[in-house]
């Protein structure tokens, strides 16, 4: 399996860089123990830039652009980068002496194997001693500033409001045969994840699924991406996940879209960030995810990217008011999502 070989190669890879032959530095950043956003920027300019891995940094510009912003001195630099082909990059810089980036901007099913694998640092967000426990990983591996909330997303043409199920029971009814899409169940995602939480929940079972796999009978796309095209050619009335965000931005650029959150569960995604060991900027690393957590931070991704933050009395991202009242469904854990992946493997 893909984590206990990322496990294997990061222990093997902590000692080797220990060595003067590896090429590692005796030199890095002490890391400060400020209390305050005020005393860590001052430790944290000198150190000048921040480099940060993730899969969709280009849709957060706006929301760097104003920690700079506040932050003189400090520039956000990122690369748009998952899976495989994060997994290599990150084994290649340690064997070439070290992480180049400083933060990891991930789902928490991804951020769990890096912290298995012993990539991460522990710190807790400064200025955020009021952040719940439920958004923070085990020993402080990673934090969670903001969720994602993932639904059905339906055309408005070929749909009436009326006729939009509000509860996973409706979602899976045989007389949506053939009219809904999804992504690849089978396939490690943004749609498996928000199943197994469906399944960890109770809202759906085993028979749901057969019923889903086989009256429902949804055309598979590759991806939420071109499930959710799908939707908006009319190719499909719904599918079953699209990101709250990615709605809001096609909605604006007029396409015919609404959104459905189911009242027994809507899937809220954690996003984290987790710092690497060992970076080249911890400081400036450290102060843009304690920022997150700040008000302005809070703001700034429910206004640019759409999301919900974690911190008390956080403002909701346009929209949110219509989306009616439901029950939040959230990440089951690697084991379940693990069994739950190989389960939906077997149905689809």
């Amino acid at each position: 399996m893909r984590r206990t070989h990322l496990a294997v190669t990061a222990a093997l890879l902590s000692t080797c860089l220990t060595l003067t032959a590896c090429g590692g530095s005796d030199s890095a950043p002490e890391v400060t123990d400020a209390s305050s956003l005020t005393e860590l920027y001052e430790v944290a300019k000198k150190e000048g830039e921040i480099l940060v891995y993730g899969p969709t940094e280009d849709l957060y510009a706006k929301v760097y652009e104003e920690f700079e912003a506040a932050y003189p001195g400090i520039k956000v630099k990122t690369t748009d980068i998952f899976g495989a082909e994060l997994d290599s990059r990150l084994e290649g810089e340690l064997v070439a002496g070290g992480f180049e980036a400083d933060l990891l901007h991930i789902g928490v099913s991804d951020i769990e194997r890096y912290a298995t694998s012993d990539y991460l640092s522990s710190f807790r967000p400064v200025e955020a001693d009021a952040l719940e426990d439920a958004y923070r990983g085990k020993e402080d591996l990673w934090s969670v500033p903001s969720q994602h909330l993932y639904a059905t997303v339906y055309n408005t043409k070929t749909l009436d409001e009326a006729d939009v199920p509000d509860t996973w029971a409706e979602l899976g009814d045989p007389g949506w045969k053939a009219k809904q899409g999804v992504s690849d169940p089978s396939i490690s995602g943004a749609t498996p994840q928000v199943l197994s939480a469906a399944l960890e929940a109770g809202v759906v079972d085993e028979k749901w699924l057969d019923d889903y796999a086989g009256k429902v009978k949804p055309k598979v796309f590759p991806s939420v991406a071109t499930a959710l095209q799908a939707v908006t050619t009319g190719e499909t009335q719904a599918s079953l996940v699209a990101g709250y965000g990615t709605y809001m931005r096609q909605k604006a650029a007029g396409a015919p879209l609404g959104y459905a959150v189911m009242k027994d569960g809507g899937y809220m995604s954690d996003v984290a960030y987790g710092t690497l060991d060992s970076s080249p900027h911890p400081n400036a690393a450290r102060l843009l995810v304690s920022w997150m957590f700040s008000e302005e931070g809070q703001k700034s991704v429910a206004e640019h990217i759409y999301e919900f933050g974690t911190m008390p009395g956080a403002p909701e991202p346009e929209g949110a008011e219509e989306l009616g009242e439901f029950e939040p469904i959230t990440y089951p854990g690697a084991e379940r999502y693990e069994k739950d992946l190989e389960l939906l493997g077997e149905k689809f």
